[in-house]
C-alpha cells in the first residue's frame, strides 16, 4: 500500500493529474487510486482541484521539518520583509522552466507597483540580471550552455560570481532598477533566482551595491531554499491557476504604510 501511495505522489509531483492519468501512469486500478487519493486528501498529502489532484499542504511542511526549517510561510514573510526594507515595488523568485525559458514561482508586489504580475508565466531568457544570475551559477555545471540570445562573456560571469549578485536597469530612460541573487542548494547549484525591482529613485543608481547583500542574505535562508527545492520540478506553467494559489496570496499581501 505504501508503494502505491509513493507511486501516486511520484506522478503528481511532476504536475496535477486526474485519477485516470494516475492510474495509467502507475498501473494501479482507478478504483484503488480513488480510494487512496480520498484517504491521502484526508491526511493532507494531496488536494483536489476539480478533477485534478495536486500535492497537499502537508508535503511542504514535511519537507521543511526534515530540513529543520520552520514551515509557516516564513519564507514568504522574508520576501515581504525584503520588499519593505528595500522599498522595492516587486520581489520575485524565478526558476528555469527549460534551457531557454524561466518562470516566476512566487512574488510580493507593492500596493502601488506599476508592474503586472508575472506569477506562473513562462518567458524566454533575455539579457537581464535574472538571466545573468542563472547563467553565472550554471556556467560551472556539467552540460551548461549559454543561449545565443544572451551572449554574456566569461569575464562578465566571473565578475558576477565574485560579487554574488547582478544588477541592471529597464523601462523608459532606464528608470527601473533590478538586482538579482542566486538561491543555491547544499551543493552550490542554482535552484532559483531572487529578484527585486523598483524605481531608481528608491533603489538608487547603484542598486547592487546598495541592496546586494540583503538579497544574498535572504536567498541563503534555509526556509527560502527549502521552498525553492519544493517548487522545483512542479509544472506551474499550463497548470490551473489554483495550483499556485498559495503563491497568488502573496500578491495580495501588500505594504500599507
Amino acid at each position: 500500500m505504501l508503494e502505491k501511495v509513493s507511486a501516486i505522489l511520484d506522478v503528481i509531483e511532476r504536475g496535477p493529474a486526474s485519477s485516470a492519468e494516475i492510474a495509467q501512469a502507475t498501473g494501479i486500478s482507478r478504483g484503488t487510486v480513488f480510494r487512496l487519493v480520498r484517504d491521502m486528501a484526508r491526511l493532507g498529502l494531496v488536494a483536489r482541484d476539480g478533477d485534478r489532484i495536486t500535492l497537499g499542504s502537508r508535503i511542504p511542511q514535511l519537507a521543511a521539518a526534515s530540513d529543520g526549517v520552520p514551515s509557516a510561510h516564513s519564507w514568504a514573510e522574508k520576501l515581504a520583509a525584503l520588499r519593505d526594507r528595500t522599498g522595492a515595488f516587486a520581489v520575485r523568485l524565478h526558476q528555469l522552466h527549460s534551457p531557454a525559458t524561466r518562470v516566476c514561482i512566487a512574488e510580493v508586489l507593492d500596493l502601488h507597483a506599476p508592474q503586472r504580475s508575472q506569477l506562473g508565466m513562462p518567458e524566454p531568457l533575455r539579457a537581464d540580471p535574472v538571466t545573468l544570475t542563472f547563467l553565472t551559477w550554471q556556467s560551472n555545471q556539467p552540460g551548461a550552455r549559454v543561449p545565443a540570445a544572451v551572449p554574456y562573456r566569461d569575464d562578465t560571469l566571473t565578475r558576477t560570481r565574485r560579487r554574488g549578485w547582478a544588477q541592471g536597469f529597464s523601462g523608459p530612460d532606464h528608470c527601473v532598477a533590478i538586482v538579482a541573487a542566486p538561491v543555491l542548494d547544499r551543493r552550490k547549484r542554482v535552484v532559483a533566482v531572487l529578484e527585486i525591482s523598483g524605481p531608481v529613485a528608491v533603489l538608487t543608481a547603484t542598486p547592487g551595491r546598495t541592496h546586494g547583500r540583503s538579497l544574498i542574505a535572504v536567498a541563503s535562508e534555509s526556509d527560502v531554499i527549502s521552498e525553492c527545492l519544493y517548487r522545483r520540478g512542479v509544472a506551474v506553467p499550463g497548470a490551473p491557476a489554483q495550483t499556485v494559489s498559495s503563491l497568488h496570496l502573496l500578491t495580495t499581501t501588500r505594504r500599507t504604510g
